[in-house]
């Protein structure tokens, strides 16, 4: 793994492929590098006439935009290996809760440092981290990552004011502060009204999980059934709540926080008109096929999200149902569930697209005047099944990244 500071000498990056993502891959391409932005993108043999500076040569590696994580919970890392499916969403939540309690600061702590450099040599230089503490601040702060912390918040009773959540934000031009609320039936109807008028405000993308378990489609129903018994037992039910009888995708449109800045994660128990909402108000679903298939709660259907001209990106959850942090390992799943979907575009979901979520133009492709966060890898992938190749030798793909730190 290697990183190459920003410098003002400039750099010709050469490789044997380069993949622009805004255009078809280039063969002994190359990407002049100047001061830490992208300068010029074209074939190897044009650039190099004009150019004065020092040359990168990458020999047979293929260089793309370094990879997206938009979805995961770093203070979760701790929990790796340490819980197992049990048929029941809502069965998981709950030793989710218990064995979360039985680890220290320092130990959370370490396991996220410990995450943190496993994204790094997935080639994940982007990262949405979703936290309730803020255990992570400190370390996404130091980290070379760019990205924004969701501080998320779980109030079904609606007690809590929005100015408490608020404390902690560091836009410090690498990392940004938003919000999350955590589910349509854990924080109350008013509340996500709230922390959405809040991040429209500030221009910022707010993060949401919808439509991941057939409990949470039930609960929002008819107001019953095991989500509604959790909430009791955590002393979060509100007793004038009345459940909408809508999807949780209509509900939220009804509370009106759904637009091209909300990213809905996982996306899983949807209907069609679920889709055709979803498409109208142009949201952003971010997709964790590895978390669902561990929770047994199904997968999204990608193909019709696409052909609704949705624009999903991608995300890992956490290591509490997930065991690794691996963006190539959620399009390799996704890639063998939806053969009929074309390769290129899980490379789309995992760049462009979550470029695209975070309202980043400067990230997620190879173009001048973007930000040139590069990733390199080594793959026998060639010619017109380039991507193809790619999704189907994961194994021998080795990560090094080229990131202006």
């Amino acid at each position: 793994m290697e990183a190459f500071p920003i410098s003002l000498t400039p750099h010709l990056f050469r490789a044997r492929y380069v993949l622009p993502m805004k255009a078809s891959p280039i063969e002994d391409g190359a990407v002049l590098v100047r001061g830490g932005r992208i300068v010029e993108v074209g074939p190897y043999r044009l650039l190099k006439k004009t150019f004065s500076g020092k040359t990168v040569d990458l020999s047979d590696l293929i260089l793309l935009p370094v990879l997206f994580n938009l979805h995961t919970h770093l203070e979760l890392s701790v929990l790796r290996f340490r819980l197992t499916p049990s048929g029941s969403f809502i069965s998981w939540v709950k030793a989710l809760i218990r064995k979360r309690a039985e680890f220290s600061i320092e130990e959370t702590q370490k396991a996220a440092t410990q995450a943190l450099k496993e994204l790094w040599r997935e080639g994940i230089g982007i990262v949405g981290d979703i936290g309730n503490t803020g255990l992570t601040l400190p370390l996404l702060r130091e980290s070379p990552f760019i990205g924004i912390y969701f501080r998320e918040i779980i109030d079904f009773r609606g007690k809590n004011e929005l100015k408490n959540f608020l404390k902690g934000s560091f836009p410090n031009g690498r990392f940004l502060y938003s919000l999350s609320p955590h589910t349509p039936y854990t924080v109350s109807p008013l509340l996500i009204q709230a922390i959405k008028s809040w991040t429209r405000r500030a221009g910022l993308p707010l993060s949401i999980h919808v439509a991941e378990s057939p409990e949470e489609i039930l609960f929002l129903k008819d107001g019953s059934g095991p989500i509604r018994f959790l909430l009791e037992e955590r002393g979060q039910w509100h007793a004038g709540f009345r459940a909408p009888g809508l999807s949780p995708v209509a509900y939220l449109e009804r509370l009106g926080v759904l637009d091209e800045k909300t990213i809905c994660v996982h996306v899983v128990q949807i209907s069609d008109q679920d889709i055709e909402t979803l498409s109208r108000h142009r949201v952003r679903p971010c997709l964790c096929p590895r978390s669902n298939i561990f929770l047994g709660v199904g997968l999204p259907p990608l193909p019709k999200l696409l052909r609704a001209g949705l624009k999903p990106c991608l995300g890992t959850d956490s290591l509490a149902s997930n065991d690794r942090l691996s963006i190539f390992a959620e399009m390799e799943a996704l890639y063998h569930a939806y053969p009929e979907v074309s390769p290129e575009i899980f490379f789309l979901m995992a760049t462009l697209w979550g470029a695209e979520a975070l309202g980043r133009s400067d990230l997620g492709g190879l173009f001048p005047g973007a930000r040139a966060e590069m990733l390199a890898l080594r793959s026998p992938a060639t010619g017109k099944d380039l991507y193809r190749s790619l999704l189907e030798n994961p194994k021998k793909i080795e990560v090094r990244l080229y990131v202006d730190l």
